[in-house]
């Protein structure tokens, strides 16, 4: 995560002097709590690495201009929605661009361990190929570690939906991990 996010937040808040006296402490505090939170979201929903700081600048940039309509309850929750959003319309300028992203140099050095990052790419290409409801889902219960309520929240359905989902995603990855054995 490039520090430049944190920098560039802070001075699109300094534009409107109104606004700074009430509005940057409850964004900053939000921003640091859920920065981390927010730029893993957008990765899961495949938004490309190189794009993830500033997609990550734009979420917030999108709370800062809501945050008079918000409730002030769950903020990964309302976080996630954004995020949600904003990966959407990312996926479209790129889709209307015909971009395709480049995942790794291949010149570089690449000190990860091979056979983990191969399982981890196959993970992820598993992953991909869930529909966005049981990838959602799985995400936020499996690496988010929300609770099966604030999940059902986020994703707006009812609790046996999102357990339902859940119970799909991982079977339909299992078959998918199996079958790549």
């Amino acid at each position: 995560m490039d520090a430049s996010i944190s920098r560039t937040v802070r001075f699109a808040l300094r534009g409107d002097p109104e606004d700074v006296t009430s509005a940057p402490a409850t964004i900053e505090a939000l921003f640091t709590a859920h920065v981390e939170f927010v730029w893993r979201i957008l990765r899961h929903f495949g938004v490309a690495r190189a794009d993830l700081d500033d997609q990550t600048q734009e979420v917030f940039i999108v709370a800062h201009r809501r945050l008079p309509e918000w409730d002030g309850e769950q903020p990964r929750a309302w976080l996630y929605a954004i995020a949600r959003r904003c990966a959407a319309s990312y996926r479209r300028r790129s889709h209307r661009r015909h971009e395709r992203t480049v995942e790794a140099v291949p010149e570089g050095s690449d000190t990860r361990d091979l056979a983990a990052g191969m399982e981890m790419d196959r993970l992820n290409r598993a992953l991909d190929a869930l529909d966005e409801d049981k990838r959602s889902v799985f995400v936020l219960y499996e690496v988010e570690e929300m609770t099966m309520r604030e999940v059902a929240e986020v994703v707006q359905c009812s609790l046996p939906t999102a357990y339902a989902r859940l119970y799909a995603a991982r079977r339909e990855l299992a078959r998918a991990l199996e079958e790549g054995t």
